[in-house]
């Protein structure tokens, strides 16, 4: 099809469907694979939840500095070079040899995700009428979303038959693909001149920083450490700082603004909370392979198969709220999540993969009603001015809401897992002198956790084994439960505070 000014705008979401991609098949890839990292580079339940939550909060911090960027250089260049370093940093993924290295490159990802992501979004809603901007993102999210149900299929079979590597590598193809499309067909995009607001800057990334890591680390360090206090302290005092700021004309960090209009906070509220409850597909993942005995590539295709729903979500959402507004897609979709969570929790123990399926099936669909109305329904009140920073406050926000999902669940699940395992290992005074901590990693095999094993008779090793096996099994219950509850405060706070009316054509 020739390029034109008709069709220009349809060629700029083929392109920028190329970035949602690459950024979907990451987010679905590393959990089927994380059971294999954990085996083969000897990395603890802490380094998993850090690989996956070093891109996260490294993009949280950077992302409303990327946005902002992307309103001064103008957004067709802030996508152009973030695209080449998460291409770069994929790379170097796949070449890691340690947990160190890998948790390094992961966060690299997150500072080219962090200029790629606000500039993706703000091109789009910049190059299609406010009618139309459902529908566009509803396409973009959905043609996104086949790599985001292809991804575990791929990503296990490589893990499988190839190696863990080639699930980074698979980035670089679509990498060139976008910037090559990007470069041919979205226009110049003038930046505007505007300062920089390092200071804020500085505050909100301490303040978030501090508060993920005192959240992920406290499982380690433990709540009443020094360290913990201290952490939590700065990033409670940062924010508070921050938001002392607002009133200041140099304190443009954070749109104000924009903060101030209830539209924008329902929806942020509505964004939050559904990536928040996201975080939990990652302990899904370990719970196919650890406890249903799946492999990477069998965990990618039951994955791919609760993954087909987002392709048909995503439209009918758009389409919902370019009609009736947000407050109808998103409480059906947090109803669909409550009902997907509860009958996890009551089938989980069970340990059959048929009895499961609506629970994969419901939520896929559920995620994506929410997400797209609620974006759709914050980037409408954005005038053309500030659709960069806008788009950076949501991926910041969501980003954000990832880290300290992955955070809480892995806190919450932690305890549990190291509680009860301890309590069965005094149990039994073959096993008293064991400790949670020397058994990590056991149901994945991980080759430390063996050597223990190996030590003891048939008998006490199929103790262990059980006892390990049934202390997941509980602390999987508790999170599941926990994102039950989010997602039903959600439908109440959705009827109370979000639109029942479409945007203004």
């Amino acid at each position: 099809m020739k390029l034109n000014e008709n069709n220009r705008k349809w060629w700029i979401l083929a392109a920028m469907t190329t970035t949602i991609s690459m950024i979907f098949i990451d987010i679905t890839v590393l959990p089927v694979v994380l059971p294999t990292l954990q085996r083969e580079l000897h990395i603890s339940d802490l380094g998993l939840q850090w690989i996956i939550n070093a891109y996260t909060l490294v993009l949280a911090v950077l992302v409303l500095a990327g946005g902002k960027l992307g309103d001064m250089w103008g957004l067709k260049k802030a996508f152009c070079f973030g695209i080449f370093i998460f291409a770069g940093a994929s790379a170097m993924c796949g070449l890691s040899d340690s947990e160190t290295w890998l948790i390094f490159n992961r966060a690299l990802q997150g500072v080219g995700g962090a200029l790629l992501l606000p500039a993706t979004q703000g091109i789009i809603i910049s190059h299609f009428p406010a009618s139309e901007r459902g529908k566009a993102m509803g396409l973009f999210v959905s043609i996104g979303s086949i790599f985001l149900a292809l991804g575990p299929l791929i990503g296990g079979s490589l893990t499988s038959y190839l190696s863990w590597r080639y699930v980074f590598w698979i980035n670089l193809p679509i990498a060139a693909i976008g910037i090559l499309l990007a470069l041919c067909v979205v226009p110049p995009m003038q930046g505007k001149k505007q300062q920089f607001d390092y200071r804020g800057f500085l505050i909100l990334t301490a303040g978030i920083a501090s508060l993920v890591v005192a959240l992920m680390q406290a499982q380690d360090w433990g709540w009443i450490s020094l360290e913990t206090l201290a952490l939590l302290s700065i990033g409670i005092f940062s924010l508070i700082t921050l938001f002392k700021r607002k009133h200041k004309a140099h304190a443009s960090i954070l749109d104000f603004e924009l903060i101030r209009k209830q539209s924008f906070i329902s929806s942020a509220s509505a964004i939050f909370c559904n990536q928040f409850i996201v975080m939990i597909t990652v302990f899904w993942a370990i719970y196919f392979q650890n406890i249903l005995g799946f492999s990477p590539s069998k965990a990618g295709v039951y994955a791919f198969l609760a993954n087909i729903p987002v392709l048909f979500a995503a439209p009918i959402g758009g389409h919902l709220v370019d009609k009736h507004g947000p407050r109808l897609p998103v409480m059906c979709g947090f109803g669909l999540i409550v009902f997907s969570l509860s009958w996890f929790s009551l089938f989980q123990y069970h340990e059959s993969i048929w009895l499961l399926l609506p629970t994969l099936l419901t939520f896929g669909f559920g995620i994506s009603m929410i997400f797209t109305p609620s974006y759709v329904s914050m980037m409408n009140d954005v005038g053309p001015e500030k659709r960069g920073v806008a788009s950076g406050m949501s991926t910041a926000l969501r980003q954000f809401s990832s880290s300290f999902g992955l955070a809480i669940f892995g806190t919450l699940y932690s305890s549990i897992y190291h509680g009860h395992f301890a309590n069965f290992l005094d149990r039994n005074p073959s096993t008293s002198q064991l400790l949670p901590i020397q058994l990590e990693g056991l149901l994945s095999k991980s080759t430390k956790a063996i050597d223990y094993i190996d030590k003891l008779s048939a008998s006490n090793a199929e103790y262990v084994l059980a006892s390990a096996k049934s202390s997941f099994l509980d602390a999987f219950l508790g999170i599941n439960l926990l994102a039950a509850i989010v997602a039903l405060m959600s439908i109440a706070f959705a009827w109370r505070f979000m639109k029942n009316k479409p945007a203004n054509h």
